[in-house]
């Protein structure tokens, strides 16, 4: 009798020292997603608030895998929190996981490797997996790690924007697409971040207008947009991505009425970031004029999907899905020394509840 034996992994290096081997991996694979990328997470580090923790693991066979990870500043190192991606960083279905050389982590590799992330120092890592990695992940995590689940919706292009226009889009996005031409919407595209500023106008539009439609204090809307997406973050995210970045503005008779970020690598075009003056555009199609423009253009680049990312609401689930998005799993995992995230999460749902309350016992 032949008894197998569970394939064995380790931690071969950390940061800086990982940066060979990785960049060796995304140099011979131009499939990898922009989430696992070094541009990418040198990109996070230079927005500030986080340096680079990625660790380079190795299994009994030779194989190389890569956790692009991120460590929280101005925290005292030994608590050791970490992020996969931080929050507002993710792009997506493809959520940062596991890079693997050779092709995806097989069950067996990526039950070692969370082995190895369990015995790992520090309070906390965040590891977010999307795509195929959420179905091997899900095969293999003990059942008692905490975890949350997202849902990313991701646009098929194959068979290019034809077939796209006629057989994904519903007729909603073709009729209101053509309504915004008709009534005088244009679109601007620019990669070189002149842009920015008109996108992040419209941005701080939308905080209003969303403090409004929850009943939040607009002080205090305000105050979290400005310190999680603050206009500084989008020049970093333009400046470093360059021509992978692309700033989509609809404008009506000189106004801008409605904006989105676009990031592209290899057969993929993610949409990151929208905004927009919901009264000027209201009736206009701008946003279908918008994403079609740029669905457009991933398709005239070969581009093999449009991840529309994850959706925050009920609306905006509904919207992206008129354009022939699928839904795909995105799930958070905490491999913590102290069980803390769960009840994180219930105190952060409690205060949001009591913000609710007062602000509407204030009207």
């Amino acid at each position: 009798m032949v008894l197998s034996h569970a394939y064995r992994m380790s931690i071969e290096a950390e940061g800086a020292a990982a940066r060979s081997a990785w960049e060796g991996i995304v140099a011979h694979d131009d499939s990898i997603a922009l989430s696992k990328t070094p541009a990418w997470i040198d990109c996070i580090c230079s927005s500030g608030g986080f340096s680079d923790a990625t660790l380079l693991f190795r299994g009994e066979d030779g194989r190389q895998l890569i956790l692009p990870r991120l460590r929280k500043t101005g925290i005292p190192s030994f608590l050791g929190l970490f992020e996969s991606p931080p929050h507002g960083w993710g792009l997506g279905a493809d959520a940062s996981g596991v890079l693997s050389e050779g092709g995806p982590a097989s069950p067996a590799q990526t039950r070692a490797l969370i082995q190895e992330l369990r015995r790992h120092p520090g309070l906390r890592t965040r590891v977010m997996v999307g795509d195929d990695d959420a179905a091997v992940w899900a095969s293999v995590v003990p059942s008692a790690l905490y975890s949350t689940a997202r849902t990313a919706q991701v646009l098929d292009l194959r068979g290019g924007f034809s077939r796209v226009w006629s057989e994904r889009f519903t007729s909603k996005v073709r009729s209101n697409s053509r309504k915004a031409e008709r009534r005088g919407v244009v679109v601007e595209s620019d990669n070189t971040g002149r842009l920015v500023p008109v996108f992040d106008a419209l941005y701080r539009n939308s905080v209003d207008r969303w403090a409004q439609e929850r009943g939040q204090p607009l002080s205090l809307m305000r105050w979290r947009a400005q310190r999680r997406e603050p206009q500084s973050k989008l020049a970093t995210v333009a400046r470093w991505m360059g021509e992978r970045c692309t700033v989509w503005i609809a404008w009506r008779d000189g106004e801008p009425l409605a904006g989105i970020f676009v990031l592209t690598k290899g057969p993929r075009t993610t949409y990151w970031r929208g905004a927009m003056d919901k009264e000027r555009a209201r009736g206009t199609g701008a946003n279908e004029l918008l994403h079609r423009c740029a669905i457009e253009a991933a398709c005239a680049d070969e581009r093999q999907s449009y991840d529309f990312g994850l959706y925050q609401t009920e609306e905006l689930k509904r919207f992206k899905s008129t354009f022939g998005a699928h839904e795909v799993p995105v799930q958070a995992y905490f491999f913590e020394r102290l069980p803390t995230a769960a009840a994180e999460a219930k105190c952060h749902h409690a205060a949001k509840q009591a913000v609710l309350r007062f602000a509407r016992s204030g009207r």
